[in-house]
């Protein structure tokens, strides 16, 4: 048994050495790869809560918890980089006099119909309790940014399709020419750019991570992915429905 014992050699000292620089060399190679996929999901996953959350909102008004919904967008700009998403609604109750005067700012005022600075305005606003629940809630999402940097968009659906609307960066154009934006861009913000770079529907910067998700004024919603021709061209390449 000693004689068996003895010929058990552990490793020496360069034979450490060299497997501790193999498995330097393949975490180094394997390191790029996994960070791409982590800034994939996470860009993803932010995507896919806000189709959530406006598809919740919009679910609300189909069973009649709300009449008049609204789907805020705030980007932090470069102090707070990140993107803070809000849901809001308005009951029956309180959205009945506004429809049957004809003299209120609802029938006034429409191009502030979705209401972003009124703090009586919503029935339910997370933004001024901090409370979620499961009709309203806010989203804090990290290192994603849209199409504008620190400035705010809303779009509101109700129960009537007519009443669709908007506010500032998700309205485009101004007076009779104003248009309610039906897209909200979402991109990774960690790279040189603070901003998704979009210039009639496509990048004209590269984008690894750039998603659209649209919606109708019926609260369908759907989720895009800008595929790249893999050219020196950014504005190459193709949205992909996901």
């Amino acid at each position: 048994m000693r004689a068996q014992d003895e010929k058990i050699k552990g490793f020496n000292l360069i034979e450490l050495l060299v497997v501790v620089v193999l498995i330097g060399i393949v975490s180094g190679l394997a390191y790029p790869n996994f960070t791409k996929w982590r800034t994939d999901r996470e860009v993803r996953d932010a995507v896919f809560r806000i189709k959530s959350l406006i598809e919740g909102i919009n679910a609300q008004v189909q069973r009649g918890q709300y009449v008049f919904v609204q789907v805020k967008v705030e980007d932090g700009g470069n102090a707070n980089p990140g993107l803070i998403i809000t849901s809001k609604g308005m009951s029956p109750a309180e959205f009945a006099p506004l429809l049957n005067n004809n003299e209120s700012d609802w029938w006034t005022d429409i191009p502030n119909r979705c209401n972003i600075e009124d703090p009586d305005y919503w029935t339910h606003d997370p933004e001024l309790d901090g409370n979620d629940t499961i009709e309203v809630r806010t989203l804090d999402l990290e290192n994603v940014s849209t199409a504008w940097t620190g400035g705010i968009g809303a779009v509101c659906f109700g129960k009537n399709e007519r009443w669709f609307n908007g506010h500032s960066n998700l309205v485009s154009g101004t007076g009779e020419n104003a248009v309610v934006d039906n897209f909200l861009f979402i991109c990774d913000r960690r790279g040189d750019d603070s901003q998704c770079n979009i210039e009639n529907g496509v990048p004209i910067t590269e984008h690894k991570n750039l998603f659209a998700i649209e919606w109708s004024r019926f609260g369908n919603i759907s989720i895009d992915k800008w595929k790249p021709s893999g050219g020196d061209n950014p504005a190459l390449g193709e949205w992909v429905r996901q």
